[in-house]
């Protein structure tokens, strides 16, 4: 088991609050769910030398992914995904992820589909809590809804979320 990392780009807009609906593929824990766009790190975008990697990996991810282009993207939180006791049908050996969220509510661009889903804007928290997700996306979704910054672990036992095991910080 290894550690892979990637960023989150939670756009909200007058038109609502930016999700991707994924397609379903293999080695994808969010396939056929609908989360926020982001996706893995760049090798280029780690490290010291680097300090603005995130950022511009969390702007490329959401463009190419949704057509939406971050503006002045604040970093908001921060999430490591340990799952060592998880349970994912598609994918049998998974990696945990660390990753960082960010927050924007000036984009540029238009909504475009690509291979990673369809871009959509959801209307309300209600709805988004209709759509089909991971079950640890329930608590990503009320520690951005909270305003505050965060760092926070989400950890499973099978398929289920580990209630006693994940925990989250406000800051």
């Amino acid at each position: 088991m290894g550690m892979r990392y990637g960023t989150g780009g939670y756009v909200i807009s007058d038109k609502g609050i930016l999700m991707l609906r994924k397609p379903e593929r293999k080695e994808d824990p969010n396939s056929g769910f609908c989360p926020i766009p982001g996706g893995k790190l760049e090798p280029s975008e780690k490290g010291l030398k680097n300090i603005d990697g995130r950022v511009k990996s969390v702007i490329r991810e959401v463009k190419n992914e949704t057509g939406i282009i971050m503006i002045n993207p604040l970093f908001v939180g921060t999430i490591l995904f340990d799952n060592k006791d998880r349970t994912i049908p598609n994918w049998p050996n998974p990696d945990n992820f660390l990753v960082y969220y960010f927050k924007s509510i000036n984009y540029s661009g238009e909504l475009k589909e690509s291979d990673e889903g369809v871009p959509f804007w959801a209307q309300s928290w209600e709805e988004i809590n209709s759509l089909p997700k991971n079950k640890g996306d329930i608590k990503i979704y009320e520690w951005l809804r909270d305003g505050r910054n965060f760092v926070g672990v989400i950890k499973h036992q099978g398929n289920e979320m580990d209630e006693e095991g994940s925990w989250v910080d406000f800051y």
